[in-house]
């Protein structure tokens, strides 16, 4: 009889075989200096065991949601600041989806808890620069092993990441009167990826506006910029003296009741003050109207008639503009080629190229100018709200009736690097997109209807944010979680994940970190071990069965879900009645190695152990009685 003692590593919280997967706590592997004789017809018995069991996060209907916020903190004594004050909204972050809530429990490892509450914030926070950038882990002490609660990380797609859009798919933006359902466009337009070119299609109707937008990639909000040869080469709309708009718009998957693609909120019939004729929906736009006169707009609320509607930008009184002269500027004496939209966190700048001989420069059209008179709401684009932090590019070409074929050439848009963006499937395009798809997108309205974004609001001006550090990240907004109902951060309907996300309090908006954002818990939640588990000795011919699973197995007992004391954390096991198993060996073993694991009854690795696992294996000659 012998005792042979396994364990992964020597103490609890050393690392030095940590990065080697045979040294896991939940699987291991002993080599032997010297080979270990077991005589024929032996058997083999747990004599004890010591691990450490992390535990499991208990998530149902009474600790599932809560909500998390981007954009100016708001001040939580009631003073400005509040919610009113800004054009954002807080975003609801459930991690069960709805198809997995019912009225059970269910439960995850701390490693798997995490991992689903960062993946359902990075699907819900639909800023570009922000998606697919949050990330939560346990947080433990400085031995690696003392759960200690969560560590939050809010980052960004910097502005050093961006990259060229694809800018290889376009589609429809002004109607689905074609009925093909697709968004391919309706004939009025041609687009060749391979030069960027778009084109009117000179052979139908000339009254419908040539529309389309390009879905695959939004505008980064940190340095991001969309050019557009307006004039040139391989566009000629400009120099041919018909209409034409590069605009900024969000994505419609659902057109309007009329067959539009626009908020069932917009109302088209304040375009003509523009002089465009007919034209699609854009949240910003820049071009030539029918005069060919410089316009400039945005869509913005009108409290009057309780709709969004085109706002001309008066951009000849901008305190930045190249363009002045009291009025629209005329177009047509300058060899202007080339449309710029340049975005910086809520900031929208547009410019025009002056390709004249001698000037070959980029010329201001409009700019946020930092001034908090209440005349420049109607000098300069509003901030970049929640409901289009994701801006596609939109062309418009129209015609004069002799020109009828004339282009515009995407150049090139500066995107953040997110993965599987689509603006057809929920939670992985903006916060509009996700609405639209759901049909909710009242809570947009309610944003974008705020006296804030109201050119003829009376007020001061709301004061928008350029703010981007070193690192090229946005430092003028703050990331905040909404863990309980908060009348400040409204609607927060339903929050109640403080205590499992280990907070004291409601409203988490005081970072333990900065660049990137770090939010650390304030306590360990209450974890449960509800699952057994078993211990394998993997390289031996023991005769068991996992009925379950119907299939051979490796087990050689079975471990109770917790020790006399608790169930989680150090927990130490030595059965009163050992159970021998036989290894049904005719003949003498040489062992050189001893192989470990720990399972559940589905043979699946017990990943909730960490640090130092122990193993006591007793080994002895079968009794003769017993042969």
């Amino acid at each position: 009889m012998s005792l042979v003692i396994c364990s992964n590593q020597v103490a609890d919280g050393t690392s030095e075989r940590q990065a080697s997967s045979i040294y896991e706590p939940w699987s291991f592997r002993n080599q032997l200096t010297s080979t270990y004789k077991i005589p024929a017809n032996a058997q083999v018995a747990v004599q004890s065991v010591k691990v450490n069991v992390d535990g499991r996060i208990v998530v149902s209907r009474q600790n599932n949601r809560f909500y998390q916020y981007f954009g100016k903190k708001l001040k939580l004594d009631g003073t400005k600041p509040q919610i009113g004050d800004t054009p954002y909204h807080p975003l609801i972050v459930q991690i069960l989806k709805n198809s997995e809530i019912g009225t059970s429990v269910k439960e995850f490892s701390l490693n798997d808890f995490a991992n689903r509450v960062g993946a359902r914030m990075s699907d819900s926070i639909y800023h570009p620069n922000l998606q697919d950038k949050i990330s939560v882990e346990p947080l433990r002490n400085a031995s690696g092993l003392d759960f200690l609660g969560f560590k939050f990380t809010c980052d960004q797609h910097v502005s050093a990441s961006n990259t060229s859009a694809s800018l290889t798919l376009a589609e429809d933006h002004y109607s689905d009167f074609d009925g093909d359902g697709n968004k391919n466009g309706s004939g009025q337009w041609t687009y060749t990826s391979g030069t960027k070119v778009f084109k009117r299609n000179a052979s139908l109707d000339q009254t419908e506006p040539a529309s389309a937008i390009f879905p695959q990639n939004p505008l980064s909000l940190i340095n991001g910029s969309v050019t557009v040869n307006i004039s040139g080469t391989k566009a000629n709309a400009n120099a041919s003296g018909v209409s034409f708009l590069v605009g900024l718009s969000r994505y419609f998957i659902n057109s309007n009741t009329a067959g539009y693609y626009e908020p069932t909120y917009y109302d088209s019939s304040y375009d003509d003050d523009l002089d465009l004729g007919d034209s699609a929906y854009m949240d910003f736009g820049v071009g030539r109207n029918q005069f060919g006169e410089l316009v400039c707009f945005q869509t913005s609320w009108d409290n009057t008639n309780g709709v969004t509607r085109r706002h001309e930008i008066e951009y000849w009184n901008n305190a930045s503009t190249d363009f002045t002269g009291g009025s629209r500027y005329d177009m047509s004496s300058d060899d202007l080629t080339q449309v710029r939209y340049t975005a910086k966190a809520e900031t929208l700048k547009v410019e025009l190229y002056d390709n004249a001989s001698g000037v070959n420069a980029w010329k201001v059209v409009t700019e946020y100018t930092g001034s908090a008179t209440e005349g420049n709401k109607k000098q300069q684009f509003q901030p970049i709200h929640q409901a289009c932090w994701c801006l596609h590019p939109v062309l418009e070409v129209g015609s004069d009736g002799t020109n009828k074929e004339c282009s515009l050439q995407l150049v090139d848009m500066l995107t953040p690097p997110i993965e599987e963006y689509d603006v057809k499937k929920k939670n992985r395009a903006g916060w509009w997109e996700t609405l639209n798809l759901l049909r909710r997108t009242n809570w947009c309205r309610d944003v974008e209807s705020r006296a804030i974004l109201d050119v003829n609001a009376s007020g001061a001006l709301y004061q928008q944010t350029s703010a981007v550090n070193g690192s090229g990240r946005i430092s003028g907004l703050n990331n905040v979680l909404i863990l309980e109902d908060s009348d400040i951060y409204a609607p927060s309907r339903g929050a109640n994940a403080r205590q499992s996300l280990g907070f004291n309090g409601a409203i988490v908006d005081t970072p333990d970190d900065t660049n990137p954002t770090e939010f650390h818990s304030n306590f360990a939640p209450s974890l449960v071990s509800s699952q057994a588990m078993f211990v394998r000795l993997d390289n031996f011919n023991q005769r068991v069965v996992n009925a379950l699973t119907g299939n051979k197995s490796q087990i050689i007992a079975h471990l109770p879900r917790f020790d006399s004391t608790q169930s989680t954390g150090r927990l130490y096991y030595s059965p009163n009645e050992m159970v021998f198993i036989d290894l049904d060996n005719p003949q003498e073993i040489s062992v050189t190695d001893f192989n470990v694991s720990f399972c559940y009854s589905n043979e699946q690795y017990a990943k909730i152990l960490t640090g130092q696992s122990i193993v006591v294996l007793y080994f002895r000659k079968k009794p003769k009685e017993l042969m």
